[in-house]
Parts: structure tokens; sequence; C-alpha cells
């Protein structure tokens, strides 16, 4: 009984929670568990499945990225009363960030499906579906802080351009896309002369198409091809 007490009083630090009766914290008390973690022991890794919702109980947690090259970037030291990995627990795929304890630390664990049907209970549809738009939308600024760190610059081009083509159109191969050069630096963190120079070199690679002042067409197979061959082989443009 001393665990449960101390899980609710965990549970009870959550905004989303913190207005729930102690019988209401107790049922969604009885799927977690309070987990003991060592300093450096790893709680997960990038791209494991997200099983879990955490709540820090006690110590801290170091969440970051790291690039293939083994390059670290700290996004965030979670202390007590701090909570983590919402976003892939209720939308679903893997975990983001890599997670270990700076030092001997507690973490108080909600499975994620228990964690979607506390959070689904109080929502209407359309709220359930406002969150889900809001946890992939976070999915997305997470890869594009990590483009923006690990990527060169034409690779963050090639990227964005692939994205914008499947967000326009993911069935279709050759999609049109209506952005000047510009647009793209914006998107990318650097500048339209830069872009440019790319946008040459993937003319000549028969990548982008029919380019215009009105916009230009993308070739989704060629690009990916390119992008995966200039990824194996770590060489620039």
């Amino acid at each position: 009984m001393h665990n449960a007490t101390e899980i609710i009083q965990d549970l009870r630090m959550l905004p989303c929670l913190s207005g729930l009766a102690d019988k209401d914290l107790a049922a969604v008390g009885a799927a977690a568990v309070r987990k003991r973690f060592r300093k450096n022991e790893v709680i997960f890794g990038e791209s494991d499945r997200a099983e879990h919702f955490f709540i820090v109980a006690s110590g801290s947690i170091k969440l970051y990225k790291t690039s293939a090259e083994g390059r670290e970037l700290l996004i965030r030291v979670m202390q007590r009363g701090d909570y983590f990995c919402c976003a892939p627990a209720f939308g679903g795929g893997g975990y983001s960030v890599n997670a270990v304890p700076l030092e001997d630390s507690t973490l108080v664990m909600i499975p994620a499906e228990s964690f979607k049907e506390i959070i689904s209970s109080g929502l209407s549809g359309i709220g359930l579906k406002v969150i889900i738009g809001m946890c992939a939308r976070i999915r997305t600024l997470s890869n594009l802080v990590e483009d923006i760190t690990f990527k060169d610059v034409e690779q963050r081009v090639m990227l964005t351009l692939l994205r914008l083509a499947d967000e326009k159109s993911a069935e279709d191969n050759r999609v049109g896309l209506g952005v000047t050069h510009h647009d793209i630096a914006s998107m990318t963190g650097t500048v339209r002369e830069v872009v440019s120079r790319t946008m040459s070199r993937l003319k000549k690679e028969e990548i982008v198409l029919e380019s215009g002042p009105k916009g230009f067409v993308v070739d989704k197979k060629t690009l990916t091809d390119f992008l995966s061959r200039k990824t194996s082989s770590g060489k620039p443009l």
C-alpha cells in the first residue's frame, strides 16, 4: 500500500491528472509501476518501441539524441515532477530520444496503452484528434531539430523536398511543389544561394523537374535513392 500511495502522489504532479479524486488516481496507479534506475543505466534508446509514459519521482534523467557518427545533442534534463514521452506514448511508434539517469533515479512508468485510455476517457472525439495531431507535430519538430543539428545543408534541403512532396501526395512519385528557393532556405536554416546551388545539382540528377518561377516537380523515388547513396557514402554532393 505504501508503494501505491507514493504512485498516487507522483501521478498528482501531472496537470492532466491533478484534479482527479484519489479513487480515480488509484485506478490509474494500478497500471503504473515505480522503478529504480542506476546512474548511466539505459532507460530506452532512440527508435525503441514506445511502451511507457514516464514521471520522474526522484533523481534526474538526461534526454538526448545521437548522430550516426556518435555526436550527442542534449535535449533536456528532467527533474523530479517532470514527465516525458507523452507524444510517443500517445501517438505510437518509437521513442525519438535516448534516456539515461545522471544519478540514481526513480521513475513512475505508465504503460502506453493504459495512458492513452486514461486520457481518452475524458476527451471528446475532436479533443482526441487534436491531441493526436499535436503529438505528430511534436515528433516532426523533434526530427527537424535532429536534421538541423546533424545533417549538412544539402541533406536538409533534400529531406525538406521529400517531406513536402510526401505531405502533398503520399501516393504519387512525381509531385509538383509551389515553393521558392527562399521558402526552402527558411525551412532548412540556410540561405537562398545555397539552396539554388543544391537545386541546380538536383536538376542534373533529374530529381528536380519542370522547374519554373511558380515551382517545380520532384521525383521522389530518384530523390530517395540519391539520399540513400549520399548517406551511405558520407560524401558531400
